[in-house]
């Protein structure tokens, strides 16, 4: 057997480098076909992130605007309390007594109420 081999060495050869080379090639197309299946996971996955970053964005947003309005109304409604503080501590003595108009007005007014058209 050894010597059918040594005679046609040329054969078994070409058998042989066709059988790694096929193998080898089995191989490639079985890692080109997982890398592109990873690759599309990849570009799927990145889709979803890309939508859930955007949608954070936006919620982000809609909050920061919030806070923002909100932060105009506390300072409206300070700004006010300190006129109305100014108007009780600036009050004549007249106006100030047990139960002083003065601060039924500017409770009125804190709650919206028109002080002139209530009566008290």
């Amino acid at each position: 057997m050894t010597g059918f081999i040594i005679k046609h060495w040329k054969i078994f050869g070409a058998g042989l480098l066709v059988l790694i080379l096929s193998t080898t090639l089995a191989w490639q197309s079985h890692r080109i076909a997982s890398l592109k299946q990873e690759r599309d996971d990849a570009r799927t996955s990145l889709a979803t992130y890309q939508a859930a970053l955007d949608g954070l964005r936006a919620d982000a947003a809609a909050k920061i605007g919030a806070l923002e309005a909100e932060s105009g109304r506390q300072t409206a409604r300070a700004q006010n309390l300190q006129r109305l503080l100014g108007q009780i501590e600036g009050a004549s003595d007249e106006k100030n007594g047990i139960v002083a108009p003065v601060l039924r007005d500017a409770i009125d007014r804190l709650y919206g109420a028109d002080a002139a058209g209530e009566a008290h």
